[in-house]
């Protein structure tokens, strides 16, 4: 479990960056992630494809660090759900914040 941002929301929003397609807002930084093109395992990637992608990407360095694209991209779309809303409620008990869909 990660230490709590004294209970601050987090925004989960469209990038407006080129080549993102995702922006997490932290309050006091933000993180964009996820290649705009690219499909993931919320997209319908196959489980294969997610294990692939986790066997590429799990010694990254920043693979624990919240303050990073691949960790939210490992948590949200290629996490244990097919389902957006339902990796974001997983990732609000291991950070232990709120984190509000504004896509």
């Amino acid at each position: 479990m990660y230490k709590s941002d004294n209970n601050k929301n987090y925004i989960l929003k469209k990038s407006k960056r080129k080549g993102k397609r995702f922006e997490i807002d932290m309050n006091d930084m933000s993180h964009h992630f996820a290649s705009d093109v690219g499909k993931t395992y919320i997209d319908g990637r196959t489980i294969k494809e997610k294990d692939a992608w986790i066997a590429r990407h799990k010694n990254d360095k920043n693979w624990n660090d919240k303050h990073s694209g691949i960790f939210f991209s490992r948590h949200l779309l290629w996490g244990k759900h097919k389902d957006l809303k339902k990796n974001v409620k997983e990732l609000e008990k291991l950070l232990n914040v709120k984190i509000k869909i504004d896509i």
